[in-house]
């Protein structure tokens, strides 16, 4: 007996292993539900592996370490999405009552803990089902899923009866396993203080794992976007992740108002120039850039840097060189802004796509506008095929750089900047302290000297490394509570709101200032066209009754191949990227709704689109109408009938085009992801 058992030992020690492990969790309650958490973590594993094999050509480009990471990094989203499908059951298992132990009630919240994990396959097979199909995993498109819940449900036992069979087997043998680790019930812990103890521990786990780890804000889909990688994103999320956030927003199905054809008409219509030409009718916001007709006077043959300067709520009401063409008197809180605006090319009808900050990120770097129903960018509409600015800067070997003056995860622009290809990204905690004293803790962010200056650092080092750059930087001085450094820069008394702010601004111009004499110092000005914007207006103010003033901001751009100059077409944010493209002659194409503001064409039809709330403006040379997706609530005044429904009729013709392809993921072709 003894030679049988030793001859073996690596067919008995697994065993025995087993053995022990499952004894073991039948004396101590908290090892079993380590257990039963191990044992659910098993079907996602097998998901991620499963959803790399079958759909092996939307990862086949990732290196061996790009996908072990996945699945490790994977591992936060599993636990996660566990972690909330078992806390309640826990937490009943855990109750430091003597009736709360008795053998039914044991089993009863286990085999619970088993019924919600078979909930959480049914989603990552559909999710996986769902991926072959769009290329990617499920987002706010749920809730159109949801409202035709029972055809799709018919659907699927049609197509995927074959497959509905095998869970159907997979889950009595679960069952069978699960019923051996759960049936015998561990004994009852007689001291009922360790009870509660280990009770508040477990729920500080849960908490943690719940979160994503130590992490300041819950983890959510666009932490998956890590690296500059989409198909890596796509293998570290999990279906049953993706769909349960996607019908935690809540999105409200997309509303439609005319035939997709006839949407997608009118709004090539109104987006086709000669700058860009639409190619592909499978994706029809899909747009090749034409650079032969760049005509941008003075246009350098080496490639210029961009910098891409987002500015903290300054509206265009607040700026005096563009308060001079609305016969507005002067306030003075930017001479260095108007004095660089004569340098420039200072667009005076420019305007915001919306009222928030993140709605100015997607449509700056993406040039898409964020609409009522649509998740913001950080919240998972980043799974889209899209056109990103630091891609296509990189794809013409551009170096990347962010810096936003807030604390890192601020807005998850760490995870946003990631997906949209800046290689390099800073956040307040990595800028070097310029002032005497810094802001306080719970204020918002950085000064901005420091940001800029930090920016300038970085743009000085890729310039002596002879590598042309994209920068993109976003301030915050001048977002609430309008806080300055120091005396000298409190030119307004602080008797208001406004003056406060007035005041920040009037420090931010000054630290821009500062920044453009830094970059001649270090050499890299001329060759660089700097794009200077708002992310939205500041809401302080008298000018609120005029529908476009809740949109309008500044631009100016300035730098080779810039024609200095006021230029009074409508534009808006979604028109930075096309214009980016256009002025570095950047031979890629891009899927969006903006369009360059050096195209000459049809300048008089230009408009914009922006979103407040469940209501969109659609601002035009001719006029202002706005909707909230049940009927027309405003116009401006005396504007003709026929006027008024032809813009009507383009609004929700942009809306339900850029809404149903971005559902679809038909904005980016796959190949040029």
């Amino acid at each position: 007996m003894t030679s049988n058992t030793t001859q073996n030992p690596g067919r008995t020690a697994p065993v025995g292993l087993l053995q022990k492990l499952m004894q073991a969790q039948r004396q101590n309650i908290y090892l079993r539900l380590a257990l039963i958490a191990m044992l659910c973590l098993i079907p996602f594993l097998l998901a991620r592996l499963g959803l790399y094999l079958v759909y092996f050509e939307h990862f086949k480009n990732l290196s061996l370490p790009q996908v072990l990471m996945a699945f490790w990094v994977g591992l936060r989203f599993d636990l996660s999405v566990i972690t909330f499908s078992m806390i309640l059951p826990g937490i009943f298992l855990l109750l430091p009552f003597r009736w709360a132990q008795h053998a039914l009630w044991q089993r009863l919240w286990c085999w619970i803990i088993y019924l919600a994990l078979l909930l959480l396959v049914v989603l990552l097979i559909g999710d996986a089902v769902y991926f072959g199909e769009v290329g990617r995993h499920v987002g706010s498109e749920i809730t159109t899923i949801r409202a035709d819940l029972g055809p799709m449900l018919v659907l699927a036992w049609r197509q995927y009866a074959g497959l509905l069979a095998l869970f159907a087997a997979f889950s009595v043998l679960g069952a069978w396993v699960w019923h051996r680790v759960v049936h015998p019930v561990a004994p009852v812990i007689k001291h009922r203080s360790l009870r509660l103890i280990g009770l508040l521990l477990v729920l500080a786990l849960c908490v943690v794992s719940g979160r994503g780890g130590w992490t300041n804000k819950p983890i959510s889909v666009s932490d998956a976007f890590f690296s500059n990688s989409a198909p890596q994103a796509y293998l570290t999320l999990n279906g049953a992740f993706a769909v349960s956030h996607a019908l935690a927003d809540n999105t409200p199905p997309v509303h439609d108002f005319m035939p997709q054809e006839e949407a997608i008409a009118r709004t090539q219509k109104s987006l086709a120039g000669e700058r860009a030409v639409f190619q592909d009718p499978a994706y029809p916001l899909y747009r090749q850039l034409n650079t032969v007709a760049n005509g941008a006077e003075g246009a350098s043959a080496k490639q210029p840097n961009v910098v891409v300067l987002v500015l903290e709520s300054w509206g265009a009401q607040h700026i005096d060189a563009i308060r001079s063409h609305l016969d507005l008197p002067s306030i003075g809180a930017t001479p260095n802004f108007d004095v660089l605006a004569k340098q420039g090319r200072l667009y005076t009808r420019f305007f915001a796509n919306g009222q928030r900050s993140i709605v100015a990120a997607e449509s700056i770097l993406a040039s898409l506008p964020t609409l009522p129903g649509m998740l913001f960018l950080g919240e998972g509409i980043e799974q889209n095929r899209q056109s990103f600015m630091g891609e296509m800067a990189q794809a013409h070997n551009y170096q990347t750089i962010f810096l936003q003056s807030d604390h890192r995860v601020s807005f998850r622009f760490n995870s946003i900047a990631a997906r949209a290809g800046f290689a390099t990204y800073l956040g307040a905690e990595d800028m070097p302290e310029l002032h005497p004293q810094s802001k306080p803790d719970l204020v918002w962010g950085t000064w901005d000297h420091n940001t800029l200056q930090q920016a300038n650092r970085l743009f000085a080092q890729a310039h002596q490394a002879q590598q042309p750059f994209l920068g993109y930087i976003f301030t915050s001085t001048t977002h609430a509570p309008f806080m300055v450094p120091e005396q000298r820069w409190r030119k307004y008394p602080e008797t208001s709101e406004l003056n406060k702010f007035l005041n920040s601004m009037y420090y931010a111009d000054w630290a821009i200032a500062e920044m453009m004499k830094s970059a001649k110092q270090a050499g890299y000005y001329d060759n660089t066209i700097f794009i200077i914007t708002g992310d939205h207006v500041s809401g302080l103010g008298d000018y609120k009754q005029h529908v476009p003033n809740l949109y309008h901001i500044p631009l100016l751009i300035v730098g080779p191949g810039i024609t200095p100059g006021v230029d009074e077409r409508i534009g808006s944010h979604v028109d930075i990227l096309p214009t980016i493209a256009d002025l570095a002659h950047w031979p890629t194409g891009y899927a969006g709704v903006g369009r360059s503001l050096l195209d000459p064409e049809r300048v008089d039809e230009r408009v914009a689109l922006s979103v407040r709330g469940e209501v969109i403006d659609l601002i035009s040379n001719r006029g202002w109408v706005s909707h909230n997706l049940t009927r027309a609530v405003g116009n401006s005044a005396d504007l003709p009938a026929t006027v008024k429904s032809e813009l009507e009729q383009l609004l929700l013709a942009q809306y339900q085009s850029i809404s149903h392809l971005m559902l679809e993921n038909r904005l980016l072709p796959p190949a040029l992801n």
